[in-house]
């Protein structure tokens, strides 16, 4: 699926009543450019209900919006909007329809845009961010949109995003059997004859295994289509030898290439009990977690933020 980034040139402006019906661009907008933290835009002073955990700033109501011209010829296209994170309780419209929304502030969500796009127009792309519930996190979240935008496109059949999957089943230094999974979706109406190949490449590039699954895929269905393939005398992945493999997969009409996705992944088997505690690939490895030898005394505002003025909740 081609992806590119698409974070420059969004109007934002903080909403001070979250239940305001009005729909316009607010005069006070301004122009930023993704990843963008509206906490900043905050001023810290020490009575803020979220303490220090996010630096005695408030939250807020954020809105971002931006248009997106769609051509007559991507209606045979797949198109999403990737969000590889919102702070929090994120609402996505596209021209005043609501098209998706995720509560978490710190998970990756896709908003599909073909049902209510106009092509051949340009379209509004509004993001609301309610982040005003106080006191909302036990260490500093940030606000608003903060991470990446992606705009995506594919042919109407498809590979998942996220959809793929490499499992080592068994592996030792001579042989590894791996399952590789991918998640299909057609939005055709017909059913469709596919291809899908896997190519699975080491570190320096060159191919180690091939494999390929022939299918019909009916108009509307999503399936997981999976590959068992084997790799001979693999590179064991380790905490002390961390080498990764490379699988590229491809999914075809005939010779027409309708999608692809390329991923790393290590080749190693992981097991855990009480008695040996936990082992990579057969060897058990010890876990070091950070070691506190002082404790601040003090966690309070610094002085410079200490004042007697309080910025109202939103």
């Amino acid at each position: 699926m081609n992806a590119q980034k698409w974070n420059n040139d969004w109007l934002f402006w903080e909403d001070r009543n979250s239940f305001a019906l009005v729909w316009g661009i607010s005069e006070k907008a301004k122009k930023i450019n993704l990843p963008h933290d509206a906490m900043l835009e905050q001023r810290a002073y020490p009575e803020s209900l979220n303490g220090g955990n996010t630096g005695y700033r408030d939250g807020g109501v954020y809105t971002y919006v931006k248009t997106l011209t769609v051509d007559q010829a991507q209606k045979d296209k797949l198109l999403l909007l990737k969000f590889e994170g919102v702070y929090s309780n994120a609402m996505v419209y596209i021209n005043g329809q609501l098209a998706g929304k995720n509560n978490f502030g710190y998970s990756t969500f896709y908003v599909p845009l073909n049902d209510l796009v106009t092509y051949g127009a340009e379209n509004e792309i509004r993001v609301q961010v309610r982040n005003c519930n106080m006191t909302n996190s036990r260490w500093y979240s940030g606000s608003g949109i903060y991470r990446d935008v992606y705009l995506m496109e594919s042919g109407l059949v498809h590979l998942v995003p996220d959809g793929v999957q490499v499992v080592t089943e068994t592996a030792d230094e001579d042989y590894a059997a791996l399952c590789v999974s991918a998640e299909l979706s057609s939005r055709q109406h017909a059913p469709q004859a596919l291809t899908m190949e896997t190519v699975l490449r080491d570190a320096s590039g060159g191919e180690v295994s091939k494999c390929q699954s022939v299918l019909t895929l009916l108009g509307g269905e999503a399936r997981t289509v999976s590959q068992r393939i084997a790799v001979a005398r693999p590179q064991l992945w380790s905490d002390e030898n961390p080498t990764l493999y490379t699988y590229e997969i491809t999914l075809r009409d005939g010779d027409t290439v309708l999608d692809s996705e390329t991923g790393a992944f290590g080749i190693r088997t992981l097991a855990l009990d009480a008695r040996r505690g936990l082992r990579v690939n057969g060897k058990p490895v010890k876990l070091r977690g950070p070691v506190f030898t002082t404790t601040p005394a003090y966690w309070g505002p610094p002085p410079s933020m200490r004042s007697t003025s309080a910025r109202p909740n939103c």
